[in-house]
């Protein structure tokens, strides 16, 4: 019976190390079995893409189409010119020394006095009144009315005042306009001269 188990175990033993070389050898040849056909899958890939590929015979033939030339490449378009309308502003901070504008002046700045305009001068003054008309025609109507009744202190009061308001922005005016009344002052200083 001893001698039963030795030789099973014997047996046993044999067949183990038997399944074991078996194992190794199973390993190495699925190793390689792997290796050659990523091997033969790489080496291949560039020749499915070229099986893949068309070659077309309509590229061979010349088309007319591509010599044509486009005469709109030779109209000016405006659109495509590029001009900065800001490039000519004046900036006073490239002039300074530093341009922080924080930092004090570097010049000194003569304060300018701002032009008067061109009037003539007349020896009589005018009493300045305020009117309150919305439209030049307004003052225009009442300067006539100021002007019929002989009150030419009123004529003048009256068209002064819608100057004043047209040269200060708070009354519109059209250029027709602006001119009637300045001949109206022109014409009512020569009545009061005389």
């Amino acid at each position: 019976m001893k001698t039963e188990k030795s030789e099973f175990a014997r047996l046993n033993d044999k067949v183990k190390d038997e399944l074991r070389r078996l194992r190794e050898d199973i390993m190495a040849l699925t190793t390689l079995a792997t290796g050659i056909a990523v091997l033969v899958i790489t080496l291949h890939t560039p020749a499915m893409a070229a099986t893949f590929t068309i070659d077309n015979p309509a590229d061979k033939i010349d088309n007319p189409a591509g010599r044509i030339k486009n005469p709109a490449n030779k109209i000016d378009n405006p659109a495509s010119r590029i001009d900065n309308p800001a490039s000519n502003i004046y900036n006073p901070a490239s002039q300074m020394a530093d341009p922080n504008p924080l930092s004090p002046p570097t010049q000194q700045r003569s304060a300018e006095q701002p032009k008067e305009q061109m009037q003539p001068q007349y020896g009589i003054t005018i009493p300045e009144k305020h009117y309150h008309f919305k439209t030049v025609k307004a003052y225009i109507l009442e300067a006539k009315k100021a002007f019929n009744q002989d009150d030419y202190i009123e004529f003048l009061s009256i068209t002064e005042d819608a100057l004043r308001r047209i040269n200060a922005g708070k009354l519109k005016a059209s250029n027709k306009a602006k001119q009637k009344l300045e001949k109206y002052r022109s014409f009512g200083y020569g009545l009061l001269e005389k």
